[in-house]
């Protein structure tokens, strides 16, 4: 039997509040200790890592964890004109985790990530004849980076920490940045930056993809050569050391006047449409 167009505009007042509304979550999160992708510019190069990488992404929720008892490495930078270069990069225990909460889009809400690395040693050396000069210090007892994700209502937030301990910094002999126990620095701290040779810490970065992805990525360490002359070489690529990252796309709960246009909407055609009905001839 048809129904008059009033009666269904009524049927969509009564039954519209009456849909269930949640806000549907996808969160991706990931951490790794070290990697590194410093060469001479124009070889091949050998790539480290990234060392302890652990990754996650919903619905459901996951925790994930990597555990590597130690790294000592050397990455070999060549010989010119008798000078031989290297990289050596040494650490304790490193730890890193990946997590998000729910168990199905409508109820995941937050997720985080973290990488600790231990007793860190990276050392950029020339030798020529005798014992290596270093370039190049950096020694810690430990740096920490954690970024969280957290969606409350239809608002999200998103945070990045970095914490060291014990950090000593070393450009050619000279002592650039020292830190203590559990120390934290702002974001983006830029530690140097000259010939070539640029230091963060407590690097941050956001940003927004398609979709609208939110997403946020920390380094505790960024170390990035471009150009930067050793040795009679020059040296390209970067080392990163305990990154964290999370990332967060949902589709939010309309809010309560977003409801109320709808159902005007509805109302609004449903009167079209009477009129539309009165103006034509009857049969």
């Amino acid at each position: 039997m048809f129904k008059p167009p009033e009666l269904l505009f009524c049927a969509a007042l009564i039954l519209f509040p009456a849909l269930p509304a949640s806000a549907t979550t996808s969160i991706t999160s990931a951490a790794f200790g070290l990697s590194s992708t410093v060469k001479v510019i124009n070889t091949v190069g050998v790539t480290v890592g990234p060392v302890g990488a652990v990754a996650g992404a919903t619905a459901p929720g996951y925790a994930v964890t990597g555990n590597v008892a130690s790294l000592n490495t050397v990455v070999d930078l060549g010989v010119v004109a008798l000078v031989s270069a290297g990289l050596r990069l040494r650490t304790g225990v490193i730890s890193t985790a990946a997590s998000a909460n729910g168990t199905t889009p409508a109820d995941t809400t937050s997720g985080d990530a973290s990488a600790l690395v231990n007793n860190l040693n990276i050392s950029l050396f020339t030798t020529a004849i005798g014992s290596p000069v270093t370039a190049l210090g950096l020694t810690a007892t430990s740096l920490n980076s954690q970024t969280q994700v957290v969606r409350i209502g239809n608002a999200t937030t998103l945070q990045g920490q970095s914490t060291f301990s014990n950090l000593a910094l070393s450009v050619l002999g000279v002592p650039i940045l020292s830190l203590g126990a559990n120390a934290t620095v702002a974001p983006n701290f830029l530690a140097y930056d000259l010939a070539g040779l640029r230091i963060l810490l407590n690097e941050q970065i956001s940003g927004t993809g398609p979709g609208g992805v939110q997403t946020l990525l920390t380094n505790a360490l960024h170390i990035s050569f471009n150009n930067f002359l050793l040795g009679g070489r020059a040296l390209t690529g970067d080392i990163i050391v305990s990154q964290s990252q999370a990332s967060i796309s949902f589709d939010p709960v309309p809010e309560p006047a977003a409801w109320t246009q709808l159902i005007a909407g509805f109302g609004l055609a449903g009167v079209a449409l009477r009129r539309r009905r009165a103006r034509q001839p009857a049969a």
